[in-house]
């Protein structure tokens, strides 16, 4: 354990040596000055610190100068300061404990005080070091979670008359949104976007154990209704014993088929998406299903749209309506990059929105998908 004294060549700063040898405490550096200590104590020195004692007399006049060596101490390093001092009036006391002290030591120096306050200031700063290194090993922890969640997102699939890309932006917490879709057949492609509620670790279990049936789910029922039936059933019955309002979900499946130029969807308490024509035109793809997870069975209503020529879809999640307060994102954009890759217009649409230079409080996903359907 290494202490910090600071503090005029004196007998106090001699006795409190004196002190803490008869603690067992030896690696002393003492310094006149918060300034000499931050100039002369190099950084392998510096790490390991764990006490500071500042040794001045404190008054009205000279409390506020005291105050700004506290702070300087504390903006250069994080352990707990000790001021040793005569007692003085209340205001003055109150004043460097505003500051950021830890403690008084009280002259006339008393060993009996001085070994258990510094007992207590030690013990606090152990507790401390050790809730910082687990809060960083769980930073590490949550850094991979992010990643292994980002890898489990689709990647852009280039089709004949199908086009499909997604943007993902993390929030500052762990988040429940996922994207994802399969190619059935040559007719048939499956898109589901879907967001668990909450944030935070429970929610990332919950969709990442969700997204690990998706495929023998979606490939094996195809269709909307049989989807999202299932979908529901397993959302129930995986976290039925837990806290329910934790584990409910929002999606939007949707099935389109290139053959036959349609589009057949269910849309579970999710925010509407948006079917773009070529010439403007709009269809909403509104909600119409109760949200997934609440109930063993729920209604399910699937809705089919005639597709022919050119088509954009924007799908997205209920984080993209928290970018500004009137919750209000100017979706006919993706129309004015209508004659743009799919990638080109996300990448647009998160520069004109700062998607990437912003913290979040939710996870942002945005998924576009473009049909060119040609002789129809």
């Amino acid at each position: 354990m290494s202490v910090l004294i600071i503090g005029g060549v004196n007998n106090d700063v001699l006795r409190l040596q004196k002190y803490f040898h008869r603690i067992d405490i030896k690696d002393i550096h003492c310094f006149t000055s918060p300034d000499a200590a931050m100039n002369y104590l190099i950084d392998s020195l510096k790490e390991e610190l764990e006490l500071i004692i500042l040794d001045a007399k404190l008054t009205l006049k000279n409390c506020e100068e005291i105050c700004q060596q506290i702070n300087r101490l504390i903006n250069w390093i994080d352990v707990p300061i000790l001021l040793a001092t005569t007692y003085e009036k209340t205001i003055t006391i109150d004043r460097v404990f505003e500051a950021g002290i830890f403690d008084f030591i009280l002259k006339p120096f008393d060993f009996t005080q001085f070994k258990t306050r510094i007992q207590v200031a030690t013990k606090y700063q152990n507790e401390a070091k050790l809730r910082r290194q687990q809060e960083s090993m769980i930073q590490k922890d949550l850094i991979v979670a992010k990643k292994f969640q980002k890898n489990a997102l689709s990647p852009p699939l280039n089709l004949e008359y199908i086009q499909i890309d997604g943007l993902y932006v993390t929030s500052n917490t762990l988040g429940g949104d996922m994207y994802c879709w399969f190619k059935i057949n040559e007719h048939l492609t499956a898109i589901l976007l879907y967001d668990a509620m909450g944030h935070g670790i429970a929610a990332s279990l919950v969709t990442m154990s969700v997204r690990s049936l998706l495929k023998g789910m979606i490939t094996k029922l195809i269709d909307p209704v049989t989807v999202i039936r299932e979908l529901n059933r397993q959302i129930y019955e995986l976290f039925s014993d837990e806290d329910m309002d934790r584990f409910l979900m929002t999606a939007i499946y949707i099935l389109i088929d290139t053959k036959n130029g349609t589009l057949h969807y269910v849309n579970a308490a999710h925010p509407a998406g948006f079917l773009f024509g070529k010439y403007g035109e709009t269809v909403f793809l509104q909600a119409n299903t109760p949200i997934l997870g609440l109930f063993p069975t729920i209604p399910i209503i699937k809705k089919t749209i005639p597709l022919s020529g050119w088509h954009r879809i924007i799908l997205y999640t209920d984080g993209l309506l928290t970018l500004n307060k009137q919750h209000n994102i100017d979706m006919d954009f993706f129309h004015s990059y209508a004659s743009q890759e799919n990638s080109y217009a996300l990448q647009k649409f998160s520069q004109k929105y700062n998607l990437f230079d912003n913290d979040h409080s939710d996870d942002i996903t945005v998924v576009s998908i473009t049909i060119t359907l040609q002789g129809r």
